[in-house]
């Protein structure tokens, strides 16, 4: 009996992988903006006032606008698991190259950086040299409000230069998110749990094996 119950948790632990630490927690896409370089003397032309009032830090690099959308509820319950942001940086310099962090804090727990871009130029105040993001949240995103911080850096020194977050404005701020696995459960959340009493003989064994069975026929299913 010891036997067969150790080659049933054996057949378990082979035949449902495990997660992979390689599995994304967000996956995320990039877009950056293309300026044309040959018009960098018209960059005077393409001042404008700034839609950011307060930000946390700056420098000779600042946060001139951030655009924020959420999307993807398929449960209807108000927290998506899709969130865009584009943002728009200037620079006092004529020309500096950085690359931008973003991170997500929920009300009660720790802040986890998400996704730091590739590098990319900001040339003066031109309305051209963007970045947009595009992330889905894959798992380990429980339900709840969270706060979005964006920092960038210089490229060459990875001194930070700027940052603004939820804490700066309310735009970024109380974010209803929650990510792809748990968006895709519909209804309240229920956890069916199965019993396995070592005391109970013949019974807890044909549990295992029933348990056994179902995972062999749904990895079979998702092999076809």
């Amino acid at each position: 009996m010891k036997n067969l119950l150790q080659c049933i948790i054996l057949f378990i632990a082979l035949t449902v992988p495990a997660y992979s630490a390689e599995q994304a927690l967000a996956v995320t896409t990039e877009r950056l903006g293309v300026p044309d370089v040959s018009q960098l003397a018209l960059k005077a032309q393409n001042t404008r006032g700034s839609d950011i009032t307060t930000q946390a830090y700056e420098s000779y690099v600042w946060f001139h606008s951030i655009d924020l959308r959420l999307s993807r509820d398929i449960n209807d319950n108000g927290y998506y698991h899709r969130l865009e942001v584009d943002i728009d940086a200037d620079t006092s310099d004529a020309y500096v190259q950085v690359f931008a962090e973003y991170s997500l804090q929920p009300r009660y727990g720790n802040e986890y950086i998400f996704y730091t871009s590739s590098v990319f130029e900001l040339y003066g105040q031109r309305n051209d040299d963007w970045l947009a993001i595009d992330t889905v949240l894959q798992r380990d995103y429980p339900r709840d409000e969270y706060v979005l911080t964006i920092r960038i850096f210089d490229a060459s020194s990875g001194y930070l230069v700027a940052e603004i977050s939820g804490y700066d404005d309310s735009s970024l701020d109380r974010l209803p998110l929650e990510d792809y696995q748990r968006d895709n459960h519909f209804g309240s959340s229920t956890t069916v749990g199965v019993g396995v009493g070592v005391s109970s003989g013949s019974s807890g064994i044909l549990t295992l094996l029933g348990l056994g069975l179902v995972l062999f026929r749904r990895k079979f299913m998702l092999a076809k």
